[in-house]
């Protein structure tokens, strides 16, 4: 994904990296998926650990494969070559020469790139071997991975000008958290993901996420005109929102704890389950079996459709996780099964895994355009910090290309009693009620009900009086 199609063959590229980073797991990771492939590898090592001793850490990695060791693989030290003297890089390229016409090779990793440059007797020598080992490539169509243990300038040495890609794997710390980039800083002959791209290493080795604002920058499918009104599964607000939201288009609801943004998340798959349509939960606070008794103990019968394959609830436990790996389950649990409805419970989960803050709203409106591109309708629920108070502060910046609709759940007091409001602030191109209603969290779910009288605020604490409209800043009545 991130080099357009892999590497080209008869090309050579350096890994590059500091010890640590996964240089060497990469590389054999790339040779074990090679030879299943039916091709074969040879993998020289230069100055590094002992064969037996990579392949006891490479044994619990699932790409591991020991039968092909020796037969497709092959693993050969070119130390000795090293060692002689003014000849030492010829005979490596002899040796490099002959293993790849012995076996056939068409993938060859030379793991310590940078040593074959110490014992160069100048720079021009380094150069010429590199020449010639491209030459040797290009005549033989066996492509050459270059692990190089460096960093900074010395990133690839003399060869990184001589080289078709250089891909540089970092471990940098973001507060206490270490992550791992992997950037491409050079590919020629091919269109390539610019900028850093985060993975992590597992069991299955390398995994890689590419960034989703630069993977999904134009949608995989151009989202469809909108026409058909869906509901909500709450009456009273599909009134209010004019006869429910228009197909594919993405509603943000707001609130702060307990006012019923997941209840309301929850009747919105109701009401898509009611017409037949695939649908998913993918949240991070609530575990699947209390979701499920919440919906069940308001008559909404999940469970069953759990167990009937309707529903499918993805959910992300806190942890250390990846923005763009959370990202790719989504959208894997929306193709796998070509959901049509899906509730994001907390964009919350993806904000506390950014590891840069300022890639949120592009990372957001790339991925609700990839959801309306696929034909999904959504809701994404978002919690806000003020509990009281006249100023509503919408959380996420750049929300009018993120959300088509925007839903306010609130708590207000009123004669020293809380009550839930709920209003619509915003709905693209369609008209909409913008009266604040009262909200009732009952043992059947949502119930809206009739505006607050509207001769005074009711957003302010301890108001006894209740009042009116509310706009997102730079809106008006229609979005």
């Amino acid at each position: 994904m991130i080099l357009s199609g892999g590497f080209l063959r008869g090309g050579s590229y350096i890994i590059a990296g500091a010890p640590g980073a996964g240089k060497t797991i990469l590389g054999n990771q790339i040779c074990f998926d090679h030879v299943a492939s039916g091709e074969r590898a040879v993998y020289i090592t230069l100055l590094a650990e002992s064969h037996g001793r990579m392949m006891a850490q490479l044994s619990p990695l699932s790409f591991f494969d020991p039968s092909v060791v020796g037969t497709k693989l092959y693993y050969v030290s070119g130390y000795n070559q090293l060692r002689e003297g003014k000849q030492s890089l010829k005979a490596l390229l002899a040796l490099v020469r002959k293993l790849i016409k012995r076996h056939g090779a068409t993938l060859l990793v030379l793991d310590g790139i940078v040593r074959i440059g110490s014992f160069a007797s100048s720079p021009i020598d380094f150069k010429e071997f590199i020449h010639e080992l491209n030459v040797l490539l290009n005549f033989t169509g066996c492509t050459a991975l270059l692990l190089s243990d460096s960093t900074g300038e010395d990133v690839g040495h003399p060869a990184r000008t001589m080289v078709d890609g250089l891909v540089e794997l970092r471990d940098v710390m973001d507060g206490v958290l270490a992550v791992r980039e992997l950037v491409v800083l050079k590919f020629r002959g091919s269109a390539y993901l610019r900028g850093a791209h985060f993975f992590e290493i597992d069991g299955n080795g390398l995994r890689i996420y590419p960034r989703v604002e630069a993977r999904l920058a134009v949608p995989s499918s151009v989202p469809a005109a909108k026409g058909v009104r869906l509901s909500l599964g709450v009456a009273g607000l599909d009134q209010v929102m004019g006869g429910g939201v228009q197909e594919g288009t993405a509603t943000l609801v707001l609130g702060s704890s307990g006012t019923g943004k997941t209840i309301l998340g929850l009747h919105f798959l109701a009401a898509g389950l009611d017409r037949g349509e695939p649908v998913l939960h993918f949240g991070f606070f609530e575990s699947p079996p209390r979701l499920l008794q919440k919906g069940d103990d308001l008559g909404l019968k999940l469970s069953q459709q759990v167990a009937k394959g309707g529903l499918e609830i993805i959910w992300q436990p806190a942890g250390e996780l990846i923005m763009d790996a959370l990202a790719e389950r989504l959208l894997d649990g929306v193709r796998r099964r070509k959901v049509k409805r899906i509730v994001i419970d907390g964009l919350a989960g993806f904000e506390e895994s950014v590891v840069r803050p300022e890639r949120l709203s592009h990372f957001f409106k790339a991925l609700t355009n990839e959801l309306r591109g696929l034909g999904v309708t959504c809701i994404l629920t978002e919690e806000m910090r003020e509990l009281f108070g006249p100023q509503i502060v919408v959380p996420l910046t750049g929300v009018s290309g993120v959300a088509e609709n925007i839903v306010l759940l609130r708590q207000i007091e009123i004669a020293s009693e809380l009550k839930r409001v709920i209003a619509v602030m915003k709905t693209r191109e369609t008209s909409h009620d913008a009266m604040l209603r009262e909200l009732r969290i009952t043992d059947r779910g949502l119930e809206v009900g009739d505006p607050f009288p509207t001769n005074g605020p009711v957003l302010g604490v301890g108001t006894t009086r209740a009042a009116s409209r509310l706009q997102v800043p730079g809106e008006r009545g229609k979005g």
